[in-house]
């Protein structure tokens, strides 16, 4: 009863959220376009392509599994991303009873409850049930994977592994961030070996023999059209957009923000760089072929390696500062903007007070740090901007620290290491691009654990005895 109200709760949080946002807020983001063109062009043209117009050349840095969803929705009620995010919604509700199935496996019914309560209630989720972004499908994968590994390491049942190894490819599929996790995942399943379990193997064999036969026909698809064996050129693009431009940024004194003008000054020197050093005929971009322009991104990843690897500091220091700072809260801003119709920068204060204060902190002056922590924000905000930004940094404080006693407390010590891996890894590899949004698939992750350090020691796994049925 009380996992039907959970759910009730959040179809009315989620839904509610979908009446009131504005119309085409599931464009806000320029992925969820390119998402809208691939679904329109396999349904009538047959080409996995981001083109809005000819030549609709095959596309081969987008994973295919979340267009093809977008594509099937489309199919049955037109090119309809309103559509869409109803089904965000109910893909949404799955891993809220998911979520709750993982927190029971792990430490008992009353922290699968209450994780499955705190992530029916988060803000973040609403919000991007309504957006044509992979996040709401990759979390639910994701968190599903999570949830068989652990029974697989809590009860060594070949099922389970079977039912990882299929929920992982599907992951991979969706977004190829996580397509070198199943590397971390192969690597704790040999603690079976240690634990004395007798055909541990048999995991690890099932789990990468899924995921391979999963993603072998798409890496094909690849070999037929772009004439090389790869499964996505996902990492080549954003080493040389995201990676080799912040680099350069960090290298030169510049505090640079992703995707605006200057980003993509810089970004052009790189494109100038490569093209001189390869001899780049003067090609209309229409003029090039699906291979060709593979080819030059190849070049240009050539490039942006040979920048990384001349400051290998300045890339570290640009790529770990960008993923810590997506741990600073930012939701309040969106939300100020939803409920009041006002952007946050149009409050009448200076910018990154946060930012400016932390700098002071580390140069010793304590006391203007404060000063300005006092004056422009707690001062100067409106109310509803300052219930917001309070609200926000006190849950984020007591989340991080329950988080951290909850991985603790989590037995084996090896579920728990990869449970914290998983969420690292997410979260890290955007580095300089980190935000919410890549958060969002780790968020059942980090509810879980949370919701195991608040309810403390006497919190245990309710099937510690035996295994689970099914």
């Amino acid at each position: 009863m009380i996992m039907v109200v959970l759910i009730f709760l959040s179809m009315v949080l989620r839904g509610g959220y979908l009446v009131v946002a504005p119309r085409g807020a599931q464009f806000d983001h320029v992925d969820a376009q390119g998402y809208h063109w691939l679904a329109i062009n396999l349904l009538e043209r047959g080409v996995f392509s981001m083109n809005t117009e000819p030549p609709f050349r095959a596309d081969n840095v987008r994973a295919p599994l979340y267009a093809l969803f977008v594509a099937s929705w489309y199919a049955i009620g037109g090119p309809s991303p309103e559509l869409v995010g109803f089904s965000h919604v109910l893909l949404d509700l799955l891993t809220v009873a998911v979520v709750y199935r993982l927190g029971k496996s792990i430490a008992g019914g009353r922290v699968g409850v209450a994780a499955a309560l705190l992530y029916a209630i988060n803000p973040s989720s609403w919000r991007f049930c309504n957006e044509l972004l992979t996040e709401i499908l990759f979390g639910l994968l994701l968190t599903v994977s999570v949830w068989m590994f652990a029974r697989y390491i809590l009860w060594g049942h070949n099922r389970d592994a079977w039912r990882c190894g299929i929920s992982f490819g599907f992951a991979i599929l969706c977004k190829p961030n996580v397509q070198f996790l199943p590397l971390a995942l192969f690597a704790i399943m040999v603690h079976g070996f240690r634990a004395g379990r007798r055909q541990w193997w048999q995991g690890v064999l099932i789990v990468a023999g899924t995921i391979f036969l999963l993603l072998s026909p798409w890496v094909v698809r690849n070999r037929l059209v772009f004439e090389d064996w790869f499964y996505t050129r996902t990492f080549d693009d954003n080493l040389a957009h995201v990676s080799a431009v912040s680099t350069l940024a960090e290298a030169r004194g510049e505090r640079v923000a992703p995707w605006s003008s200057r980003w993509e000054e810089i970004y052009g020197e790189i494109i100038v760089r490569t093209a001189l050093r390869y001899g780049w005929r003067v090609l209309d971009d229409r003029e090039l072929t699906a291979q060709q322009r593979d080819q030059r991104l190849q070049q240009v990843k050539a490039v942006s390696i040979e920048i990384v690897r001349a400051h290998p500091v300045d890339f570290f220091v640009s790529h770990a500062r960008g993923w810590l700072w997506s741990f600073v809260p930012q939701e309040h801003k969106f939300w100020y903007t939803r409920l009041t119709g006002d952007l946050w920068r149009s409050i009448p204060i200076e910018g990154d007070a946060l930012g400016r204060a932390l700098r002071m902190l580390r140069e010793g002056k304590v006391r203007p740090a404060v000063q300005i922590l006092i004056e422009e924000r707690l001062l100067a905000l409106p109310p509803l901007a300052l219930i917001l930004w309070l609200g926000w940094g006190i849950g984020y404080a007591v989340a991080a620290g329950l988080f951290t006693v909850g991985a603790l407390r989590v037995r084996p010590r090896i579920l728990s290491l990869f449970i914290v891996v998983t969420i690292f890894y997410v979260t890290f590899v955007p580095g300089p691009i980190s935000q919410t949004r890549f958060r969002l698939p780790v968020t059942p992750l980090i509810l879980v654990l949370v919701a195991f350090g608040a309810l403390g020691r006497g919190a245990v796994r309710s099937e510690v005895a035996g295994p689970m049925p099914g």
